[in-house]
């Protein structure tokens, strides 16, 4: 059974005006060359205008509603800014202003890396909390990832990384750092599939991090939130070597409400991100 959601949506539609072309090219006779030019030109503008939303529609959505000064309301008071970025909430006449961040932590690219580093990244994180003058919120979830298809991705990642590293090595003056870096990569692949032959289950990960700023006005609020955030971005994301950007839009809200509930299935959650 096909899941409903706002992906498989805008690739049906994608679909259906695909099929919609092909049906009135196959009919341009009955129809005539002139209207028949006019009306692929109109489908394949919509096709295109679909999912160019669908792809980009994470940073259309807060250009409109910025432009348009539209909030939106949430539950229990909460209510989201024309600019996207910001969750706010009145309580007792003063403002509350939550932003969320997207943390990526990225794999080593030598195997054993991670046991040899964990202590160390330990120690650096209690020491970028213990600079932190504020609460902050550092959220994972982990969920148990399709093995066929993370197997067939780690496949493909490994074939490119052999057809980089072998039109390297063809080269008149090949590059000792570029075929270092590609071995190493082919590396990291190959152990990633020896995990998985003995057993091992891919994980997926998904991390997040929300911060909240305090004022007398939504204006004082939401700069004391940004202020938080440019600290987090400086001390934990330096410390950890990890990527931490400010969310907004869907991917915001998405947090906003995972705060509360998550989907209880692995592929119900992975549909979301």
């Amino acid at each position: 059974m096909v899941d409903v959601s706002e992906k498989n949506m805008a690739f049906a539609a994608i679909g259906m005006g695909l099929v919609g072309l092909a049906i009135t090219f196959t009919r341009a006779g009955d129809i005539g060359g002139i209207l028949t030019i006019a009306l692929m030109v109109v489908g394949a503008a919509g096709v295109a205008v679909t999912y160019g939303v669908f792809m980009a529609a994470y940073f259309i959505m807060p250009v409109i509603t910025k432009l348009l000064r539209v909030s939106e309301d949430l539950s229990d008071g909460y209510r989201v800014p024309p600019t996207q970025d910001v969750v706010i909430r009145n309580v007792g006449g003063l403002y509350q202003a939550s932003m969320f961040m997207g943390a990526k932590f990225y794999e080593a690219a030598v195997s054993g890396v991670e046991e040899e580093a964990g202590s160390s990244y330990m120690d650096l994180w209690e020491r970028s909390l213990a600079a932190l003058r504020f609460p902050m919120k550092f959220s994972l979830i982990a969920y148990l990832d399709d093995i066929v298809r993370y197997r067939e991705k780690i496949e493909t990642d490994r074939a490119g990384a052999q057809i980089k590293l072998g039109k390297e090595k063809e080269k008149p003056n090949p590059d000792a750092l570029t075929i270092d870096k590609w071995e190493r990569e082919i590396d990291r692949l190959n152990d990633m599939l020896s995990r998985l032959t003995s057993g091992e289950k891919p994980m997926g990960t998904l991390m997040y991090i929300a911060t909240t700023g305090v004022g007398v006005s939504e204006d004082a609020a939401i700069a004391q939130a940004k202020k938080q955030v440019d600290e987090v971005r400086s001390t934990v994301a330096n410390a950890l070597n990890i990527e931490i950007v400010p969310l907004k839009g869907e991917d915001m809200k998405k947090c906003f409400k995972w705060e509360r509930a998550i989907p209880p299935e692995p592929k119900d959650f992975a549909a979301q991100i």
